[in-house]
Parts: C-alpha cells; sequence; structure tokens
C-alpha cells in the first residue's frame, strides 16, 4: 500500500520557511510564523469543525447526524495524519455510543453496522457478564444479527459483505479486500 509523504514533508516545510525567514530577521520570522501557525490552524480545523456542527445536528436527535458523528470519532484522525504527523487515536468507543443512539431510532445504516459491529465483535466495548475469551473483540452474534435483519428489512442494501462491512464502508479504509 502507497504511503503519503505528505505528513513527514509538512511539518519539514513549515520549520524550513521558519528558520529561512529567521536570516532574513526578526519581522520576517514573526511574519513567517504566524503563517505557518495559520496553515497549522487551517489543517486542524478542517478535520474538527465538520465533527462539531455533526455533534450540534446529533445532540438534536437526528438519526443521519448520530450515525455520522459515529463515523467522525473514528475516522477524523486518519483525515488529520494524512496531512501532518499527529498524535491522535480514534475513539471508537465513542463512536460505539452515537452509533447505538442512532440504531436506536431505527436509521438502517446504524442499525446494520451496529448488527455487524455485535456479531463481529469489531470494536465493541466488553458486555458485562461476559463469559467468552478475554482480549478484545467481543462476539456476539445472536444480538448483531437481530439488528442486521431489521436494517434489512427497513431497506437497507449492504455495499458489501458483512465480514468487510465495518472497514471498508464504515471506516473507510483504502485497505484492499485480500
Amino acid at each position: 500500500m502507497p504511503v503519503s509523504p505528505l505528513p513527514c514533508v509538512m511539518p519539514l516545510l513549515l520549520v524550513a520557511v521558519l528558520l529561512l525567514f529567521l536570516l532574513r530577521g526578526k519581522r520576517p520570522f514573526l511574519i513567517a510564523s504566524a503563517c505557518s501557525l495559520a496553515v497549522l490552524i487551517l489543517l486542524m480545523l478542517s478535520s474538527y469543525i465538520p465533527g462539531w456542527i455533526l455533534m450540534v445536528r446529533a445532540r438534536g436527535g437526528n438519526a443521519e447526524a448520530q450515525y455520522e458523528l459515529a463515523r467522525w470519532y473514528e475516522n477524523h484522525c486518519e483525515r488529520i495524519q494524512e496531512w501532518l504527523l499527529w498524535p491522535c487515536e480514534p475513539d471508537v468507543l465513542t463512536g460505539y455510543t452515537w452509533l447505538e443512539k442512532a440504531a436506536q431510532q431505527d436509521y438502517p445504516p446504524a442499525l446494520y453496522t451496529l448488527g455487524v459491529r455485535l456479531k463481529y465483535g469489531q470494536h465493541v466495548p466488553r458486555p458485562e457478564n461476559w463469559t467468552g475469551p478475554a482480549g478484545n473483540v467481543f462476539p456476539q452474534p445472536e444480538k448483531g444479527q437481530v439488528l442486521i435483519d431489521k436494517a434489512l428489512q427497513l431497506g437497507y442494501r449492504p455495499q458489501t459483505t458483512e465480514e468487510f462491512h465495518y472497514m471498508k464502508v464504515y471506516r473507510g479504509s483504502r485497505a484492499t479486500l485480500d
């Protein structure tokens, strides 16, 4: 899988511009510092503003916004890291919580995605009274299949097979289906 050099080049470019302008004097250095900071802020805000907008709509009870907010929580770090090496981890548990809220309103994509996650145990919180194997995968196929069936009855048509739905559709991974 090809890797973009941009996350490594962007910070170096911003620092190189600062050093070049430092050689020209204090005033050009301060101007270059302000411009570099503005570029950094714009890159960060381009990822966070959509999440903030979704959060306002999701808190208002919009099921589609809740579903998209769940996706945003799980994907926004990858979008930031396309531009910068930035320490960030996807918040899959908060995403799961918003996904549950959307599924409770019978939003078909959320029902299907939640069903697949439960069926295969992908990024699912550990259930109370869990007696299965330890680790971080907690499959609950019966509970998941009920949600999948309900989404299909409501007219949802999946774009991939169940096994690949979470990574290919919901998370939008660029990985191949090998």
